[in-house]
């Protein structure tokens, strides 16, 4: 599921946004899947990406544990990229291996999420001009580093979240609880209650880590749900494919 891939544009060269330009040149690959799940008994893993362009493409690739804003050469995620630079042809594929390298997540009894960044690069063209743009593409997935002997099944990770309605501020908000040991990516969230719906923003719909809770406005809501208040919603599976569930309040 491309579309659970955070992706930015870099211009390339520090040129303007507001510039006019000529030509653009645009960046072209596309990464398997929407997540990487690491377990620690693996070496290693391979992430499979793909030029889907007509043109060649120059990829970095990095790790970082949460922050968007550091470059490649500040990453500080705990794993080897093999190659972190490769230039990758038209309609051409390429593997990345993925070799964790070791902090003291392995001893955690949950998992720990970090960021793989791809940084894809087109080329410039052999005729440019004075006025061209070149457009880079940061794509971000997450990575799931998953000790060995975790409790639970990561298939059901969404059937650990506890649900309840709590009045913040002048408001209210729908809090979930993860009890259990994976992280739940939600994808959707909505209260029905009293015969209505009340819809969580899409933009406020995060992921829940292991032992944290998550709070998710509901504007619209005047007060506590009434009796047989319940909450549907969907969540992201290792495979990214959306799964959806309900739970009583």
């Amino acid at each position: 599921m491309a579309s659970l891939i955070s992706k930015s544009l870099w211009l390339a060269g520090g040129l303007a946004a507001t510039v006019f330009w000529a030509g653009l040149a645009q960046a072209g690959i596309v990464i398997q899947g929407s997540r990487v799940v690491y377990p620690a008994k693996d070496r290693e893993v391979s992430i499979k990406m793909t030029n889907i362009g007509e043109q060649p493409s120059l990829v970095q690739a990095w790790v970082d544990k949460g922050n968007e804003k550091l470059p490649a050469d500040k990453a500080d995620g705990p794993f080897l990229i093999t190659p972190p630079i490769t230039r990758v042809e038209a309609k051409k594929g390429q593997t990345l291996r993925l070799v964790y390298t070791g902090d003291d997540a392995a001893s955690r009894k949950q998992e720990t999420v970090f960021w793989l960044n791809v940084l894809d690069v087109p080329p410039m063209p052999k005729d440019q001009e004075s006025n061209f743009l070149q457009v880079a593409v940061r794509s971000r997935m997450k990575i799931f580093y998953r000790p060995d002997g975790l409790e639970g099944n990561p298939n059901q990770a969404a059937e650990n979240l506890n649900w309840s309605v709590v009045q913040n501020g002048t408001g209210y908000v729908i809090r979930a609880r993860n009890n259990g040991a994976f992280h739940v990516s939600l994808a959707s969230v909505q209260l029905v209650a009293g015969g209505r719906s009340y819809d969580v923003r899409k933009d406020d719909v995060k992921m829940v880590a292991p032992g944290s809770s998550m709070d998710f406005p509901l504007p619209s809501l005047t007060g506590q749900p009434g009796a047989g208040a319940k909450v549907d919603y969907q969540w992201v599976t290792d495979y990214g494919a959306l799964s959806q569930h309900e739970s009583a309040l």
